[in-house]
């Protein structure tokens, strides 16, 4: 009677913790919310669990659950047995937290969550690394940062990834709009600070993609919006986060520039490549405040 109610507690544990990858939900965060070490929570995910539920009809429990743990070498069938009660318990508290609070709906969430399981389908020839050049926003120079285009397939959405010049990777997701628009959406910042990072660009009607171009709206060190032109130049057809790491991310200054570089600098950073505010120390803060701005942003230039 025991054995089989530790293997219903099994069961329906893979199964919770299949529901919650599918809905993005990441191997970390629920480690975090059941008190679960992430190395043994990943073991039980990805090996002890898998083997169990498949072998457990054939084989009957004991043999099922020791086949299962011979492949993992982090949990034993004592250790299992001693945290599984309050590791069931967690996981169905956090199930039902999810439920409740997706019952909630707002319809523009519903939409991007929609519109990027949708778009990662029409992912395709743009799946990929590039490397993006836009305007610094410290020196008269090319900024350099790789961006990837994937697909997740467990998060079952569009996923872009960026690598800021302070080597920092931030993940967001990606939109397609009609084959024609691409809409990125990040977090420049790791939580729970936010700072949006959105960029539009335009997409080409080619099969076979060499670069991107759009606008891109960020924040400045001040917090302030600065809108400028970007270009992302295709690197390679696949992605993988150790090939991914392995991309720098820098400032280009102008006498390094290549010859295909030197162009996209002359595209993206003229004077009127850019739409910039800035935070003025007024303390009256009426409408003539505003030319005053404009002044400070074109002696800036």
């Amino acid at each position: 009677m025991e054995n089989q109610k530790v293997q219903e507690q099994l069961i329906d544990i893979y199964t919770r913790l299949k529901q919650l990858k599918s809905e993005g939900v990441k191997m970390k965060d629920i480690a975090e919310r059941t008190n679960m070490v992430p190395s043994v929570l990943s073991a039980l995910h990805t090996s002890v669990l898998p083997v169990f539920c498949k072998q457990v009809d054939e084989k009957g429990f004991d043999k099922a659950l020791d086949d299962a743990l011979s492949n993992v070498n982090n949990l034993s069938k004592k250790r299992l047995l001693e945290l599984l009660e309050k590791f069931h318990e967690q996981l169905i508290a956090l199930c039902s937290e999810r439920k409740t609070s997706a019952s909630v709906t707002h319809p523009f969430l519903d939409f991007l969550r929609s519109a990027t399981r949708i778009s990662a389908k029409k992912l395709g020839s743009l799946k990929g690394t590039y490397m993006s050049y836009s305007c610094s926003s410290s020196v008269k120079a090319l900024k350099a940062e790789p961006f990837y285009f994937d697909a997740d397939e467990e998060a079952n959405s569009f996923i872009v990834g960026r690598k800021s010049i302070h080597n920092a990777i931030r993940e967001g997701i990606g939109v397609i709009q009609e084959r024609q628009i691409l809409y990125l959406l990040l977090n420049a910042f790791q939580e729970p600070n936010m700072s949006l990072v959105t960029v539009y660009l335009q997409l080409p009607f080619l099969e076979n993609i060499h670069f991107l171009k759009g606008i891109y709206l960020v924040p400045d060190y001040n917090k302030n919006p600065i809108a400028r032109r970007i270009v992302l130049i295709k690197l390679s057809d696949d992605y993988s986060p150790e090939s991914f790491e392995q991309i720098e991310a820098r400032i280009i200054m102008r006498d390094e520039f290549t010859e295909e570089q030197q162009m996209v600098y002359d595209y993206t950073c003229g004077n009127a490549d850019s739409i910039k505010m800035c935070s003025l120390p007024s303390p009256k803060l009426d409408l003539r405040d505003l030319s005053m701005e404009k002044k400070i942003l074109e002696f800036g230039e």
